[in-house]
């Protein structure tokens, strides 16, 4: 009986590492307790952020994003980790047009913990340049200004607060160089 009690204690208090666990293998993303530890101590929902940033959802993209002037260290690579493997779930045109949309402060910042996290990721097809991978989001880090078209083909920035209808045809991105 008292095995039992125990037993049930312990799953109890390991029930929600587990459950970010969990969670993190369905989506198939490097996801670090530590990181989630700052995340719960600033009260960032990072787990449902990162849920609805791999769905396209360009709000939690750039939540996500901005999280990382919250981490340092070692924390800010596992957290680029992260943002590199969400990548392809997101899409490069959903994370370049946000990417576009950042200060540039911060696009130098994930630059550059970007291409540490490449050395970190387990995944061999994002350990390739960037650019070969996600070239949209290379080029919105470098300043560029990545437009999506609309389905009449007019070309428009993304409003980062605005989640694009479902049913929209903005399934093609045209990178403009200039200043936002």
């Amino acid at each position: 009986m008292r095995s039992a009690f125990l037993l049930v204690f312990v799953s109890i208090l390991l029930f929600p590492s587990l459950s970010h666990a969990q969670a993190a293998k369905k989506m198939d993303i490097e996801v670090s307790d530590a990181v989630l530890k700052t995340a719960e101590w600033a009260n960032f929902k990072y787990m449902e952020n990162l849920k609805h940033a791999k769905t396209g959802d360009k709000k939690a993209i750039k939540d996500f994003l901005e999280f990382s002037g919250t981490v340092d260290g070692t924390e800010s690579l596992e957290h680029a980790t992260t943002c590199i493997e969400l990548i392809p779930y997101a899409s490069d045109m959903n994370v370049g047009t946000v990417i576009s949309t950042l200060k540039p402060k911060l696009k130098k910042v994930l630059l550059q913990r970007f291409v540490l996290a490449q050395g970190r990721t387990k995944k061999e097809e994002l350990r390739k340049p960037l650019q070969e991978w996600a070239p949209l989001c290379w080029k919105a880090l470098h300043g560029e200004i990545v437009m999506s078209v609309n389905s009449d083909g007019a070309q428009t920035k993304d409003k980062v607060n605005i989640k694009a209808p479902a049913n929209s045809n903005a399934s093609e991105i045209v990178p403009t160089s200039g200043k936002q």
